[in-house]
């Protein structure tokens, strides 16, 4: 992949964000590209509005790349995923099991649930990371849009809201 390649999917997991803000949860989007820069999935943050604590951006495209994710590991073939920001330790491992071989994202979550990094640092599944390209922040610009995103979710009242419910017995 080249760089403007990574720009525009980059760009493709943002507008995701955007939709999934939105529909007031969490603003990460994913997408998913095979090696010929064929677009093979996209996928939102849907834990609020599916009510589903996995409906994780990278989850939900993974999900949404079906049996194309399956073929995959029998063919070889080499998926990329692009991410608004990085993955969760969920979904970090549904990466790992879902053979993708190169990681993107646009801004690294050190304060929040942020698990690839931590985990990959394990040491835990090496053989599985060392045949992932890793590739973290790498356009500026984009890494602020998604902040301004992460910010204006952390002012939003439905978010306070889903935060109360979230913990109510």
């Amino acid at each position: 992949m080249n760089i403007d390649k990574d720009r525009y999917f980059l760009e493709l997991a943002l507008e995701e964000a955007e939709r999934a803000l939105k529909e007031n949860t969490y603003p990460i989007g994913a997408v998913i590209v095979d090696e010929n820069c064929n677009l093979i999935a996209k996928g939102r943050n849907e834990v609020h509005p599916q009510q589903d604590a996995t409906a994780h951006a990278e989850i939900d495209a993974i999900r949404n790349a079906g049996q194309a994710i399956l073929n995959a590991k029998i063919s070889r073939d080499k998926f990329t995923i692009y991410t608004s920001l990085e993955p969760c330790p969920m979904c970090t491992g549904g990466i790992l099991f879902a053979n993708i071989k190169r990681v993107v994202w646009l801004l690294n979550d050190d304060l929040g649930f942020g698990g690839y990094r931590k985990i990959k640092g394990t040491n835990v599944f090496d053989e599985r990371f060392n045949e992932v390209e890793l590739i973290e922040e790498p356009f500026d610009d984009l890494k602020i849009r998604q902040k301004e995103l992460m910010s204006e979710w952390a002012i939003n009242p439905n978010n306070i809201v889903n935060l109360r419910n979230a913990f109510k017995m």
